[in-house]
């Protein structure tokens, strides 16, 4: 989180302690335990609430997503990969799918193809304000679709995102511990997530069918 964020959320902080101070001194009912549960009410109970929406739901909201603002990659992707091996002057070329969670704190990547599910353990979002462009850099592990399959390969990917009106699609670059290099391009079929290989096909062939 940047720095510039912290000091929002310091100073939403104290905005919102002071409104909810406000509201719950003139709440008044005639009712005994109303005004019992109201006073046993803490403005940091306000405050972790109005934390919890925001960083759960606020954020996706349009309105509330200008105060902080956070690209919403969350959804089902779909494209294409070219990768190469050091060992092969041949490229390879496939199918891959990339299933995205995010919340305003967190971020989680699984890309799949017929052959393997890569699972992310370090995510960062990026911002070029120079450029406009945003991007997400995260590295993962690979894991072949065979329970004989016990290595584990690590790598890394950075991809930019781009737009084109509603659309958003994925591109740029994949490299492993290996020395197998590639690219990849992905757009966004769905918002939903789904968990197979074959789900996001079948995403694809609907979305570009012309059903969105």
């Amino acid at each position: 989180m940047k720095n510039q964020e912290i000091m929002k959320i310091v100073y939403s902080s104290y905005v919102v302690s002071i409104i909810g101070s406000f509201i719950l001194s003139f709440i008044k009912s005639n009712s005994i335990l109303a005004n019992t549960v109201l006073s046993s009410v803490k403005v940091s109970t306000v405050l972790s609430i109005w934390w919890l929406f925001y960083f759960n739901v606020g954020w996706k909201i349009p309105l509330l997503n200008k105060y902080m603002f956070r690209i919403n990659l969350n959804g089902t992707w779909f494209g294409n990969y070219t990768s190469a091996n050091p060992d092969s002057d041949t490229p390879y070329e496939g199918e891959i799918s990339i299933r995205i969670k995010q919340d305003f704190l967190n971020l989680s990547i699984i890309s799949r193809t017929q052959k393997y599910s890569n699972y992310s353990y370090s995510e960062e979002l990026k911002y070029d304000s120079k450029s406009d462009v945003h991007g997400i850099v995260y590295v993962y592990s690979q894991k072949e679709k065979n329970s004989l399959d016990l290595n584990q390969r690590n790598g890394t990917a950075e991809l930019k995102v781009l737009s084109k009106g509603k659309s958003l699609s994925l591109e740029g670059e994949f490299w492993t511990i290996h020395g197998t290099k590639g690219m990849l391009q992905v757009s966004r079929v769905s918002k939903n997530r789904v968990d197979t290989f074959e789900e996001a096909k079948s995403l694809n062939q609907i979305y570009y069918g012309g059903i969105k």
